[in-house]
């Protein structure tokens, strides 16, 4: 029976007509199956993974928005509101605090966002659907027909994705609307730095940069959800165009307006890449950049790498990281969360073990 238990699944198969996967695998490989014999090799299932979105850099400081009459929600002194969250998501200076010249802008409380954080949660979390990556092509030459109307065809140009495209995201609209009311400010603020009603920050003017650009990335996964088996991600990004309208249509059939379950927006992307080990390092540059505790030198002493098994416990936390040598996607918190949370943790488990005994001998 021990001997049974501790088989593999290939093992089984081994003995069975479909036949070692492992063995199949390697030879699938390694040579062509000329008896055309039915393969034990499995399709490659991928699980969709995570798409991030970077935050971007909006000045959202009282002076650069107090002129914009539908930005004086903004100003909301509430820490909990979701105007402040908005705030604090698209202008990270605006939670640490920034200095501008002789005007110190302090920074403002908002418990609902991890200031350390360098992409956007809400988007993450509630992104239904993502679609629009443009396919690998190969620019090709083709000659004039000859005398015999032959010809022939070549490369002719590059094959990596400079040019712009457009994505299209769909999120789960959720209570408060936090969702539609970023992108409606992220929106707006684009166009108004345009009129030149906004200003960027002062740093961003000197390296002529453009602030309200996000960066996607998309981390497939394997199976199991630890390891990144495919990345991508765009180059520049920034949204043009969200489904307001449909917020405001009516049907006196329906008690309730279903168009809104959904929020559809539209991203301008230059450029894409895929499975460049490059993006790997830049993925990491951007968490390290935003939070300088996950950087190589400070991480071992600040941070702790959250075991498989305490993932859900530390849900909607942490910091990711994809291993260079593994690939791994790996989450890390700081060390004082770590130990608050596995001593409340241990203290639970406990708890429920001393109760189960207590219930086991009353019943006894």
């Amino acid at each position: 029976m021990a001997n049974i238990l501790e088989m593999t699944l290939d093992d089984l198969y081994t003995g069975l007509n479909i036949g070692s996967i492992e063995r199949a695998s390697a030879n699938n490989l390694f040579g062509i199956d000329h008896r055309a014999i039915p393969t034990a090799v499995p399709s490659n299932k991928d699980r969709y993974g995570l798409t991030f979105f970077v935050r971007p850099q909006l000045n959202m400081t009282p002076d650069n928005i107090r002129n914009i009459r539908y930005f004086y929600s903004m100003m909301n002194d509430n820490p909990y509101s979701i105007q402040r969250v908005v705030r604090g998501l698209l202008d990270p200076r605006f939670i640490s605090g920034v200095q501008i010249g002789s005007h110190n802008y302090k920074s403002s409380s908002c418990p609902l966002i991890d200031n350390e954080q360098a992409f956007i949660p809400i988007l993450t979390n509630n992104l239904l659907s993502i679609s629009g990556w443009p396919d690998l092509t190969v620019p090709t030459f083709t000659s004039e027909p000859g005398q015999y109307k032959e010809n022939f065809s070549q490369a002719d140009g590059v094959s990596r994705n400079f040019e712009s495209f457009d994505i299209d995201a769909s999120f789960r609209n959720v209570r408060g609307d936090p969702i539609i009311m970023l992108l409606y400010v992220w929106c707006h603020y684009q166009a108004l730095v345009f009129e030149g009603k906004l200003m960027p920050y002062f740093d961003f003017l000197i390296e002529n940069e453009i602030d309200y650009n996000t960066r996607i990335y998309r981390l497939v996964t394997d199976n199991s959800g630890m390891y990144v088996t495919k990345i991508a991600a765009t180059g520049a990004a920034f949204p043009i165009s969200v489904n307001m309208s449909s917020f405001f249509d009516y049907n006196n059939e329906k008690p309730y307006n279903d168009q809104t379950r959904e929020i559809t927006a539209r991203f301008r992307c230059m450029g894409a890449e895929y499975l460049d080990d490059v993006l790997v390092y830049e993925f990491n540059n951007t968490v390290e950049i935003f939070n300088v505790n996950m950087r190589d030198a400070s991480r071992a002493s600040s941070m702790v790498k959250i075991a498989p098994s305490l993932l859900t416990l530390f849900n909607n936390r942490g910091y990711p990281r994809i291993n260079y040598n593994t690939y791994e996607l790996e989450w890390y918190v700081t060390k004082e969360m770590y130990n608050g949370y596995s001593k409340k943790f241990l203290n639970e488990q406990i708890t429920e073990a001393v109760k189960n005994s207590n219930d086991q001998e009353t019943g006894d």
